[in-house]
């Protein structure tokens, strides 16, 4: 019995966890495609990676984001553990879905130091509500909490 609801407990946490990760990346994404993307700013990290080559080759954003993150799932499965590449694997997938659908509309402002500030502010609350639910959105805060697994002194937080 004691059992059971530890498994159901646990359960629940990851699908509120999980959750909030798909609320993150929505803001994140929304705040790449509506203010940095139009605006030609890139942000940083993995997603600013494949911003330069979606200007470069004009390959879709959210394709990029997953392929270059692609070795990194591979080493959050060995070092991390299942529950953390699920999360990530979450994040990752709902970033680039969102920052694909997201890029089709039109553009809230051409303003450049506008665009920077409203995108930095959304990504930024983006970003805190998936680290929040203990979620990655693979890139560098996935590698950071990897290279935590070497050297446990760093922090990543």
């Amino acid at each position: 019995m004691f059992n059971a609801k530890k498994i159901k407990r646990k359960t629940s946490k990851f699908c509120i966890d999980s959750i909030q990760i798909i609320i993150g990346t929505l803001f994140m994404a929304f705040g790449v495609s509506q203010f940095l993307l139009p605006n030609q700013l890139s942000s940083g990290g993995f997603t600013g990676i494949a911003t330069i080559l979606y200007y470069l080759l004009k390959i879709p954003l959210g394709v990029t984001n997953i392929v270059l993150n692609i070795p990194l799932f591979i080493l959050s499965w060995i070092k991390k553990g299942k529950e953390f590449f699920a999360k990530g694997l979450i994040g990752t997938i709902f970033l680039s879905i969102f920052l694909d659908l997201l890029d089709k509309y039109s553009v809230l402002t051409d303003d450049r130091l506008l665009a920077c500030i409203y995108g930095g502010i959304i990504i930024g609350f983006g970003t805190s509500i998936v680290l929040r639910a203990n979620g990655s959105t693979g890139g560098t805060d996935m590698l950071a909490n990897i290279i935590k697994e070497y050297k446990p002194n760093y922090r990543t937080r």
